[in-house]
This record gives C-alpha cells, sequence and structure tokens, in this order.
C-alpha cells in the first residue's frame, strides 16, 4: 500500500520548519484524523480478504473428501460402508454395557479387617481356601433355691431348705476350614474339642447354713463335628444386599450325656455326674440364611436359622441304678442374630452383635411307655456380643469377641479368639 503523497509533504515541512503556528497545528491535527481514518478502512478491509480466505479453505476441505469417498464408493462400495458402520455399533454397544453397569453398580469394596468380622458371622467368597484355629472360653452359674416340704398354716414352711449352684467352665478348642469352590459355592468342616471343669454346690442341707458339700468334675474330649454348606443366592449390589442359604449336620461323635452314672454324697444332700458330657448324642440338621449390606465404611448383617433334632434310641436315659432303656427327642431350636461392623482402617476393625437362640422341651419315651416332656428344658439364651478385628500379616488375622449373657439360660460370659489364615 503506499503512503499518501501530502504525508510526505508534511514531513518534509517539519523538517524544514522549527516552529509552527496555530493554524499550522490545525492543519496537522485534521491531517491526522484523516489518516486515522483511512487506517480504519484498510484494517476492515484486510479482515475481510482474511474472512474469504478462510471460507474458501473451509470450502476445499470440505469438497476434497466427498470427492474421494464417491470416487471409492463406485468402485469398493461394500468395503467402505463397513469401517463407517462399525465404529457405530461398538459405540452403541459400549453405551449399553455403560448403562447397565451403571444400573447394577457393585457395593463399595470392603476393608480387609471387615472381611474378617463378616466371615464369622455371614460368609466370603473371595477367599479360596481358609484354616481358622479358635480358642472360647464361657463361664456359666446357676443357683437353685430347693424346698422339700410344705407350708403349715399358709406361713410356716416344714421341711429341707436347699440351695444348690453349679459352676461350670468350658475350654472349647476349634479347628474350621472353609473351600471356596466358586463365586456361589463353599464349604465347611468344623472340628471342635472341649474340656469342662464344673462344681457342685449344696448348702443348707437340715435347715443348717453351716452345711456344705461340694463335687467337682472334670473332662474332656472331642465334640460333635459338623460340616456346612453355603450358596449365595444374590451377590451385594446399591440396592440388595448379599443374600447367602445354608445348611448344616452335626454328626454325634462327642460324648453323650445320657447313661452317664449319677453319684450321691454320704448325707445325701448332692447327687452329680461322674462324667462330663461333651456332645448331644444324636444327629442334627439346620439351615437358613443370612443378608449382609455396606454402608461404607460399616456393615450390617443378619441372621435367621432354624435347627431340628432326629430322635434316638438309649440302652439308659437316667443315669440312676440299673438300665432305663428308651427314646430321646431333644427338640427343635429357632435362632437369628443381628450386628454392625465397622472399619477403623484397613487393619482393623469393630463389631457388636446380638444373638438369642429359643429351644423347645426335650422329649423322652421309655421303652413301652409314652412320649412326655421333660420340664426345665424349654430355654431362652441371649447374648451381647463386642469384638476387634486386626490383621497380623497380608495372610493372617485376628479376630476377637467378648459376649455377655442376658438370661439366666445363657453363659454369664464368654471369650472367644480366632485366627483365620487365608491361602
Amino acid at each position: 500500500m503506499a503512503v499518501p503523497a501530502y504525508a510526505a509533504e508534511t514531513d518534509s515541512q517539519l523538517t524544514s520548519q522549527s516552529t509552527l503556528s496555530e493554524q499550522d497545528i490545525t492543519e496537522l491535527k485534521q491531517k491526522l484524523i484523516q489518516l486515522n481514518q483511512q487506517i480504519k478502512l484498510q484494517q476492515q478491509t484486510i479482515n475481510q480478504m482474511a474472512q474469504q480466505v478462510l471460507k474458501q479453505e473451509a470450502l476445499n476441505r470440505q469438497s476434497s473428501p466427498e470427492n474421494v469417498a464417491s470416487s471409492t464408493q463406485q468402485t469398493t462400495q461394500p468395503t467402505t460402508q463397513q469401517p463407517v458402520e462399525r465404529p457405530q455399533v461398538q459405540s452403541t454397544q459400549q453405551a449399553a454395557i455403560a448403562s447397565d453397569t451403571t444400573k447394577r453398580k457393585k457395593a463399595p469394596d470392603r476393608a480387609r479387617s471387615t472381611d474378617d468380622v463378616l466371615q464369622e458371622a455371614h460368609n466370603v467368597f473371595s477367599r479360596k481356601f481358609t484354616v481358622e484355629p479358635s480358642f472360647t472360653y464361657s463361664y456359666y452359674s446357676r443357683k437353685d433355691l430347693i424346698l422339700r416340704g410344705f407350708l403349715a398354716l399358709d406361713a410356716i414352711f416344714l421341711g429341707n431348705l436347699n440351695l444348690d449352684r453349679i459352676r461350670t467352665n468350658t475350654t472349647r478348642l476349634d479347628l474350621t476350614t472353609r473351600y471356596t469352590l466358586n463365586e456361589n459355592w463353599q464349604f465347611e468342616l468344623g472340628l471342635p474339642y472341649l474340656y469342662r471343669w464344673t462344681q457342685y454346690d449344696s448348702v443348707g442341707e437340715g435347715n443348717s447354713s453351716q452345711r456344705y458339700e461340694t463335687a467337682k468334675i472334670s473332662g474332656g474330649q472331642i465334640g460333635d463335628v459338623s460340616g456346612a454348606v453355603y450358596y449365595r443366592i444374590n451377590t451385594e449390589s446399591v440396592d440388595w444386599p448379599d443374600w447367602v442359604w445354608n445348611f448344616r449336620v452335626r454328626a454325634p461323635t462327642g460324648k453323650n450325656p445320657f447313661g452317664i452314672p449319677l453319684e450321691t454324697s454320704a448325707t445325701g444332700n448332692l447327687t452329680y455326674p461322674t462324667e462330663m458330657a461333651t456332645g448331644s448324642g444324636v444327629w442334627g440338621v439346620s439351615t437358613g440364611f443370612s443378608l449382609a449390606k455396606t454402608f461404607d465404611p460399616a456393615i450390617v448383617f443378619f441372621n435367621l436359622n432354624y435347627g431340628a433334632s432326629f430322635k434316638e434310641s438309649f440302652d439308659d436315659l437316667s443315669g440312676s441304678s440299673g438300665l432305663s432303656p428308651g427314646e430321646i427327642d431333644l427338640g427343635n431350636y429357632l435362632d437369628y442374630s443381628v450386628g454392625l461392623a465397622f472399619a477403623v482402617s484397613e487393619r482393623m476393625s469393630l463389631s457388636m452383635s446380638f444373638n438369642q437362640r429359643f429351644y423347645s422341651k426335650t422329649k423322652q419315651r421309655p421303652e413301652g411307655g409314652e412320649w412326655e416332656k421333660i420340664p426345665r428344658t424349654d430355654t431362652n439364651t441371649a447374648s451381647l456380643g463386642i469384638g476387634a478385628t486386626l490383621a497380623l500379616s497380608p495372610n493372617l488375622s485376628m479376630v476377637t469377641s467378648i459376649g455377655a449373657g442376658l438370661t439366666e439360660d445363657s453363659p454369664d460370659y464368654q471369650i472367644s479368639l480366632r485366627f483365620p489364615y487365608r491361602f
């Protein structure tokens, strides 16, 4: 672009004249205004030309692929259509999978410590093989006031007044193995060993508080072996809990309580067994289900089970002198438990649970007789427990729990220590 001629003249005039009059300054201002307007017009022209160039380039780019595509379609039309359609199909499938995954979004991952707690109350199917040795100690104490006599004039008691007390210390060692076949099936085998130490006390023989008799019995033996199978009905998701069905069989491998000889003290005030029982003596089965739901970082679980015992015949039921053959039916039971596990960290968690079990009455039928119910055999046990879990190593954990009995049929307290090792 050429510079206007009057601009060059102005420069020469400025150099030749050192001073300017007011009229000259006014003329210079007008020339500056004219130059500024011309520069604006030139900038607008440049912008318009640049826009035209960009539009033309865009049109050239759009027209060139269409020409190539049209020429290619005329020669190989089936081949060019497939690559265009495949990305659309793949993108549609990916969108469908993504939407389905969102609908069936999995629950939050559990911490290692909460899995250890949940294995005791529910089930964990992520462990192929687990070996769990455990130690459990429980203490049971019960007092009974026994009146042998009658009331005279509705106020005076005539007869013997005895206060009997039973204190039992039970130590139980269990070796439990679990094998997970796949994400839905798991098998379990439990081998227990029990050692019991019991003291029988009787106070008040002959209406005297000074007469006190004691008998101590102890012994240990293998308990009733049990096997169980677990099936996962539903895997936990955002909307649904983890739902597992179980079926358990108990074999009478322990020492049964029937036919154990009884011994009586010299005064006849105290009668006690000479051996300790470590099993039920009959086959038993149970079934039920358990639910677990994760509310990160806590887990809520619920169990419900029903158990039944098979009838069994024995050569002696009473344990008194002579044989008293007959048939025994231990009855059925219904239990449930509810609890909460809270992950403090990846390696440590706390738990709290409540357990209750209802037993029906035991029935016996002497040989040649009729079935009769045994009094005070329908019991109600309940306990409240708290515990903690600590991961000792990548494969070994320690699970502790302390339970307090809430009814007279329950142990006063119970301490449990478990060491699950997963392979």
